[in-house]
């Protein structure tokens, strides 16, 4: 496997820019991871919960000075002050007009009917009343009197009588009323409001004696005023709420103090409300104090881990650093993987956090050595949310361990359940040992480490559902997909070999050269190997303009074509590639060797040509006939260019022999490396003699020489031997020569 990152096809130089984002790529995954790791849901103060009343488990002295809010004396004094105003009742206009409008309507009623006039009575009278008022004696005297009743009645506020009860319970003393303008709002004591009741029983002293020679006068009076009249006093809830919360304001907090040392409780002594209260605030400092540490401590441990991670990148693999999209892919995985693990955590034992998500999918995504760091690294990370427990640190280790190194032969999307079943197995038996040792029950280790098998369970489902989202959101490329893209059925390597057989088939071989001398060299041979199958799609359009798919050299559609004009032909074979590529979704990984394994090459074959037949003179521009590049940015597409340049010469090879086609590598490698090709590719001096000699092996043996076999059947004496011999029995029946 290729230890560069997967990504990293054009590595560039760290520059100022570069190093900024990543420092604050870093920075801002440190803070993410930290706020992560110190969140919690619950209380982790461990502080036990105590109740007024209740033994005190210890004795306890004030481990500090402190001055705090005495809540429970402020409520109480709050209370007292908003109980003790009195309420609110807004004191409603009698609204005497209007009664004498509704009196005057009732007389009209009654006397209608006198007249046969059939109409409702809108008030409720008795029909002794009726009867008087049909009379139409002494009407304006019964209305008079009752308005005279209503005014004295509601001059000073009626209340309902179940209301005034109600209240009287509660030990009101003093009402607050607001009468209309100009009286305003007064305090009234309780005792001096009237209920409904007590205005009706002195309506009827109040009636003149004078008015008793007429017989009804006081019962109709009496049946009209209770009918109009009702208490004229309403509660007035938000002004109400509204003083006593004004009320409450009011009052200041109490302060109280607990001195350094001082005793709060004895151990065993009853609690009071004021004890209690004491230990509450000590507590809460106590679990301030313990949130700042807890935060500076993590922020501190996540910091160091992070330098580790940074430290590796600088030192080891400076290049990734210069790829915002690489640092912010690793960022991301961290986060993933420590935020799964704290939801897990809150639900479930600690055994279930997929730490081993992270170094599996680093080592999918990137390289080896990555995956590694990022198991050690994830590990210690999730350490806080286990309270620091060294077992299921460890397993968590060795089970990311595991899932790097048997990720890197993770080939199928069904190789994810190997992975699954021997990181599970891994944290199985570290636990189980760790519980062995401790002396446990075989039922409680085995229910205990069998949370490890569906750790890995979930490891592997996890990362079978977010492999092809990072693949997607980053545009990577992993084993998984290059073997996919590797199926020779794919629709774009059919139409290659029915319309460009010989294109197709220098493909294949070309792909075989790449594969092995990646291998030699560390690169990433897979991704080479598919890279070649299609470096050349862009040749389908025009294959008859390529010489390996010409049956007659000797006539070519070059010869109808000036020389600049059969370069252009070649060089666009290169942009219709590209474009059948993308029409086909082929990644961005496997487009970059269509350009690449050409680089800004010349097309020397008709630049000689336009050269032989240019006129005395005449300038030949060379850059008409080099390829637009770029050169190879990686080594796969480096050996690719080269693994295409040593096939198509290699072909001229009349009668190889192992040093001339040592010799044709060496030429085309040194031509390579003198025009620049290789310049802008991590390819060293010694990567390139690892690669001339895969590719002398390989050339070696695709035209390995036979032994010449005579035309036995011109001998004679040879087929006399077939003729003298007995007819030989196989199965039963009979062997024949050949006629």
């Amino acid at each position: 496997m290729s230890e560069k990152f997967r990504t990293n096809i054009h590595p560039k130089k760290m520059t100022k820019i570069g190093w900024i984002v990543s420092i604050a790529l870093f920075i801002l995954s440190w803070a993410a991871v930290t706020t992560i790791l110190v969140f919690d849901s619950e209380n982790q103060g461990m502080r036990q919960e105590l109740t007024v009343g209740d033994p005190a488990p210890r004795t306890l002295f004030s481990p500090f000075s402190l001055s705090y809010v005495k809540e429970q004396e402020t409520r109480r004094l709050r209370k007292e002050k908003s109980q003790a105003l009195p309420p609110v009742y807004q004191v409603k206009d009698p609204f005497l007009e209007q009664t004498a409008l509704k009196i005057s309507r009732l007389f009209y009623e009654i006397q209608s009917r006198k007249k046969k006039i059939p109409m409702p009575v809108s008030l409720p009278v008795s029909d002794a009343a009726l009867a008087w008022i049909e009379k139409d004696e002494h009407l304006d005297a019964v209305k008079e009197q009752v308005l005279e009743l209503m005014a004295s009645g509601l001059e000073s506020g009626v209340m309902e009588d179940e209301k005034k009860k109600e209240l009287e319970k509660s030990g009101v003393k003093i009402l607050t009323l607001i009468y209309p303008e100009p009286k305003g709002e007064r305090a009234t004591a309780f005792s001096d409001i009237l209920s409904t009741s007590a205005v009706r029983e002195s309506a009827v002293r109040k009636i003149p004696a004078s008015f008793a020679k007429h017989k009804g006068f006081r019962s109709t009076t009496l049946d009209i005023f209770n009918a109009v009249f009702s208490a004229n006093m309403r509660y007035d809830e938000p002004r109400t709420l509204e003083l006593r919360k004004k009320a409450e304001e009011s009052v200041k907090p109490l302060e109280g103090m607990i001195k350094k040392g001082e005793l709060v409780v004895q151990r065993g002594e009853l609690l009071s409300a004021e004890e209690k209260e004491k230990i509450d605030e000590i507590q809460k400092m106590l679990a301030k104090k313990q949130a700042m540490n807890k935060v500076i401590g993590i922020g501190i441990l996540v910091f160091l881990i992070y330098l580790l991670v940074f430290s590796y990148f600088l030192y080891f693999d400076k290049k990734t650093l210069a790829s915002s999209k690489n640092v912010a892919l690793v960022h991301s995985i961290f986060l993933i993987t420590i935020g799964l693990s704290k939801i897990f955590s809150l639900w479930l034992p600690g055994y279930a956090m997929p730490v081993a998500l992270a170094p599996l999918l680093v080592v999918l995504l990137a390289h080896i050595r990555l995956g590694l760091l990022s198991a050690l690294a994830a590990s210690v990370l999730v350490a806080p949310l286990v309270h620091f427990s060294a077992e299921i640190i460890l397993a968590s280790l060795l089970s990311g361990f595991s899932a790097t190194f048997v990720g890197t032969r993770l080939r199928k999307r069904i190789h994810f359940l190997r992975v699954g079943l021997i990181t599970g197995l891994t944290y199985f038996f570290v636990v189980f040992s760790f519980q062995f040792l401790q002396e446990n029950s075989l039922l409680d280790s085995l229910h205990r480490s069998a949370w490890g098998l569906a750790n890995g369970m979930l490891v592997m489902t996890l990362s079978f559902l977010l492999l092809p989202l990072l693949e997607w959101v980053f545009n990577l490329v992993t084993d998984i997909t290059l073997l996919e893209l590797s199926d020779l059925n794919h629709p774009l390597l059919k139409r290659m070999i029915v319309e460009a057989p010989g294109t197709y088939h220098h493909s294949l071989v070309v792909s075989t050269l790449a594969e092995s001398a990646c291998q030699v060299v560390g690169a990433n041979a897979l991704m080479a190997r598919v890279g070649c199958y299609f470096h050349d799609i862009g040749k389908i359009a025009k294959s008859q303009y390529f010489t390996e798919n010409m049956l007659n050299q000797a006539d070519t559609q070059h010869e109808k074509l000036p020389p600049v004009a059969s370069s252009l032909v070649i060089m666009n074979h290169v942009k219709e590639g590209v474009e059948l590529g993308r029409q086909h979704k082929l990644k961005e990984h496997i487009l970059r060797f269509i350009p690449e394994h050409h680089g800004t090459g010349i097309i020397y074959f008709f630049y000689k040509k336009a050269m032989d037949r240019a006129s005395p003179g005449e300038r030949i521009n060379p850059e008409d006939y080099r390829y637009p590049g770029p050169k190879p940015q990686s080594r796969e597409t480096a050996v690719a260019m080269l693994a295409d340049s040593v096939e198509g010469a290699s072909r001229s090879l009349k009668h190889p022999t192992a040093e001339g086609i040592r010799q044709l590598v060496r030429k085309i490698i040194n031509d390579k490396f003198i025009d620049g090709q290789l310049d802008e590719c991590d390819l060293t001096l010694r990567d390139l003699h690892r690669i001339q000699e895969s590719f002398v092996h390989n050339l070696m043996a695709i035209f390995h020489t036979r032994v010449s076999y005579p035309d036995l059947l011109e001998n004679p004496e040879y087929m006399d031997l077939f003729r003298a011999a007995p007819q030989a029995k196989t199965s039963g029946k009979s062997f024949r020569p050949i006629k």
